[in-house]
């Protein structure tokens, strides 16, 4: 009996080293410090690239082995100082963000891949509001019926973002193109103006040309619009009814 009773306290010894073993263990457990959402606010172009460093921080018991931080565009850039992080030790993340040719509301994420088993993939969304005080309808004029002869027009509009009149100024335009603007203007804030253009070709293939003027926006001293398109003859299959 004595024997017996030795050996069952052994193994009842055993059993409880064994379960506290277990609980003094545990899991590695990723936490990004501050939320998985980092906005920048409002921006303009010019702040671009947006900088951040995001922290990241091991809450968990184990080791945090950080395996790839990747970012979801080719405009994001992303690097990380340590991807070894034990108990509560934390690495940061750098982050660039492209937005220099951007307008309005930007989102973008990175994904944080980890041997946290309740998070093996952590996103984290990048948001920023891209303010453009001069904006255009259309980045370029495209004229999609050039013919020789006969008189092509587009149009694009330029409006005022900001909370001060816009002057533009000193209109020019190349390569045979002709512009609707001549003189200064003002635009009220919230509001835009239309510029034409009209080109008339005289010889087929390629066309392109180049409008130019300047404003009184310190962000966009100097701005350019591209107009380009393809010149038929009059007797091609294209023109034919």
């Amino acid at each position: 009996m004595k024997i017996f009773y030795s050996l069952a306290v052994a193994a009842a010894i055993v059993l409880c080293g064994g379960t506290t073993a277990a609980y003094a263990g545990g899991d590695p457990k990723l936490e990004i410090v501050g939320g998985d959402t980092y906005d920048w606010g409002n921006v303009k172009p010019k702040d671009s690239p947006l900088k951040a460093k995001i922290k990241l921080t091991n809450t968990g018991v184990g080791t945090l082995y950080i395996k790839e931080v990747k970012a979801g565009c080719g405009c994001t850039a992303t690097k990380i100082d340590k991807d070894t992080l034990n108990q509560g030790e934390s690495g940061i993340v750098d982050v660039s963000l492209n937005v220099a040719t951007v307008t309005g509301m930007i989102t973008k994420t990175i994904t944080v891949y980890s041997n946290d088993p309740a998070n093996a993939s952590k996103i984290i969304y990048l948001k920023a509001q891209v303010v453009r005080e001069v904006t255009l309808s259309m980045p370029y004029m495209a004229f999609n019926d050039l013919t020789i002869g006969k008189a092509s027009k587009q149009k694009i509009s330029i409006k005022n973002n900001s909370t001060k009149i816009l002057e533009l100024d000193n209109f020019e335009a190349t390569n045979g193109l002709l512009i609707s603007l001549k003189k200064k203007v003002e635009v009220k804030p919230g509001a835009e103006v239309e510029l034409e253009g009209t080109f008339v070709p005289q010889t087929e293939g390629y066309f392109n040309a180049m409008i130019k003027f300047t404003t009184n926006n310190p962000d966009f001293p100097n701005m350019e619009i591209s107009a380009y398109g393809n010149v038929m003859k009059p007797d091609s299959p294209v023109y034919q009814k």
